[in-house]
């Protein structure tokens, strides 16, 4: 005959392993406080989690002075003091500080006994909440932190559903657009769409949700709700799951409307100056010429008159007439040469080498400086080449070199001496003379202006320079000066290297 045994009889401890395995996988351990005698029973658990040995046995004062000093301290006298007065179970989340001085969130829970009115015993569980805990409020501060940024994010910030619905926006997306907060609420992003345009929301199915590309960003018409337009630069990223399905869009919404407007009045006034310069260009031509054609026939009546009239040299009226004439065949001569440089282009550019260019213009102004006794010193290498235009170059060499002769001190052997430096960007020549020099605190910010002189040479037009700034700066360079009064000055011609 056989004898069935039940589990219970075969596997006596049975329930009491599976309990002890439950306690250690949830890491809780059980804890039981004697109130009459003031005993404190931890159960194993319970002392792993305080980090002491198994055969300590705590006091009720070495109990709670586990629980970290001020708030929690408190709290869990408190939590006793009302299970042991008023029979509330409790059920909190501590920090302890355990034996080794780890700091550790703890979740202890309490249920008192009560027997003949008064409480006898209060016994509980311990359990160790520090990983939950630590990631709960690590959340909660990226949490806040995203709101912070959400809400006060100086551009529209928006959370949308794949249907294309609101989730969150924040206050900037109603001022963009200028509706409520309501109003907006009860609109979608394709319903601001501008008119014609492609909607919002099949770009994004097409784009992102097929997995095309990661970001979208691109500039965008809306329409505000005034009717107005409102340009803006539009970024929207898909937020996956952690099993990488999609779950919603993060907008990205800059308002560009000002920018935009600003960028159309300038190229509407860039057109405009282009085609108003056009116009000049075409009556300076106009006008050159015109006026030459009269001057001309001027001077040929002029020229007939006194043919024919040989006495009228003598009149102090026709010779003013004369004088007149030559000072506006002058002045349309200036006009004309000024109004050269404009138009200058790439092609227009050639490799000259600056030491032949110097000996040339000292060639064609060889009897000038031999008149005055003046000697020039040249110091830069055979090698040294420029990009320029010929014409302006010879113009600016020839009117620095002429000048040093006419502002030459009268009881003084006229010295110049010609240098040339390079740095990163430039090739400067560098003239140098021992001439009257110029005040350049009195004279420093005129003295590349149109009909500007500093000396009182009849021969000045206060027009070399004038041409020698324009036509550096047409090359590309600029010029600057150094000057003192009766020691002399140098002018420096940047041209790009």
């Amino acid at each position: 005959m056989k004898i069935f045994t039940s589990p219970a009889s075969l596997f006596p401890s049975f329930d009491e392993n599976a309990s002890l395995l439950l306690q250690e996988a949830a890491s809780i351990g059980m804890w039981e406080f004697n109130v009459g005698g003031e005993k404190v029973y931890w159960s194993a658990g319970t002392k792993k989690l305080h980090e002491v040995s198994g055969d300590y046995a705590p006091t009720v004062e070495q109990a709670v002075k586990f629980y970290k000093k001020g708030f929690y301290r408190d709290k869990v006298q408190r939590d006793f003091e009302n299970a042991i007065n008023h029979a509330q179970k409790f059920d909190g989340h501590y920090i302890i500080v355990t034996a080794s001085g780890k700091e550790k969130w703890v979740r202890s829970v309490g249920v008192p006994v009560v027997e003949n009115g008064a409480c006898t015993k209060i016994y509980g569980i311990f359990q160790d909440i520090d990983s939950q805990k630590k990631a709960q409020l690590e959340l909660k501060q990226k949490e806040q932190k995203f709101r912070k940024t959400f809400i006060n994010a100086p551009n529209g910030v928006a959370l949308i559903s794949l249907e294309g619905e609101w989730i969150q926006i924040n206050p900037q997306i109603s001022k963009i657009f200028g509706y409520t907060l309501d109003e907006i609420n009860r609109l979608r992003l394709r319903d601001l769409n501008y008119p014609g345009d492609i909607d919002i929301n099949v770009i994004l199915k097409e784009k992102l949700l097929s997995g095309d590309i990661e970001n979208y960003q691109a500039e965008r018409r809306f329409v505000h709700k005034t009717g107005k337009t409102v340009w803006t630069v539009l970024s929207v990223s898909l937020v996956k799951s952690e099993m990488s399905e999609p779950g919603y869009y993060i907008c990205q919404i800059t308002d560009i409307t000002s920018l935009k407007n600003a960028n159309e009045r300038i190229e509407d006034l860039l057109s405009k100056t282009e085609g108003q310069n056009e116009k000049l260009l075409n009556f300076k031509h106009i006008v050159s010429h015109n006026l030459r054609s009269h001057t001309s026939n001027l001077d040929m009546l002029l020229t007939f008159l006194k043919q024919d009239i040989p006495r009228l040299e003598e009149s102090s009226v026709f010779q003013m007439l004369m004088s007149a004439f030559g000072n506006l065949e002058e002045t349309i001569e200036n006009l004309s040469e000024v109004s050269s440089f404009d138009n200058v282009t790439a092609e227009d550019f050639v490799e000259i080498n600056v030491i032949e260019f110097i000996d040339k213009t000292l060639t064609s102004l060889h009897t000038l400086f031999h008149e005055v006794g003046g000697t020039v010193t040249v110091d830069i290498s055979a090698e040294l080449n420029v990009m320029a235009i010929p014409e302006y170059l010879r113009s600016i060499f020839l009117n620095i070199l002429s000048n040093t002769i006419t502002y030459r001190r009268e009881n003084e052997s006229l010295r110049v001496v010609i240098t040339a430096t390079q740095d990163a960007d430039y090739t400067i020549i560098h003239f140098t003379d021992n001439g009257r020099g110029i005040d350049l605190d009195l004279h420093g910010n005129k003295i590349f202006g149109l009909y500007k002189t500093f000396h009182r040479n009849e021969s000045s037009r206060g027009l070399g320079l004038y041409i020698v700034k324009n036509q550096i700066e047409a090359l590309g360079g600029c010029v600057k000066v150094e000057s003192t009064v009766g020691e002399g000055s140098t002018f420096k011609i940047y041209l790009k290297r």
